[in-house]
């Protein structure tokens, strides 16, 4: 008895387009996802901070620099490869 072949997956092994689309953006799904949790965190911290006494303060501010940075980062990555993913459908 023969299985039917998956839906992604075409006779000459070529990936179908859905496929395509899926691997594409997969490494902006990777960068996307983290940046996101590192942003909630970043609000936390921000939200603390507004609420914090001054050695409080002092000791939070470090750490949401840090996190600020890597996460302008990431979402300039994230916006680099989602570009290039649309670039990869287009051709």
């Amino acid at each position: 008895m023969t299985q039917p072949c998956p839906v992604w997956v075409e006779v000459a092994g070529v990936p179908s387009s859905a496929m395509t689309g899926s691997l594409v953006f997969l490494p902006f799904r990777i960068v996307y996802h983290p940046t996101t949790w590192v942003g909630r965190a970043v609000a936390w911290l921000a939200e603390g901070y507004r609420e914090a006494t001054a050695f409080e303060r002092a000791m939070i501010f470090p750490t949401w620099a840090v996190l600020r940075v890597l996460f302008l980062a990431g979402c300039g990555l994230a916006y680099v490869l989602h570009a290039a993913g649309l670039r990869a459908l287009r051709q």
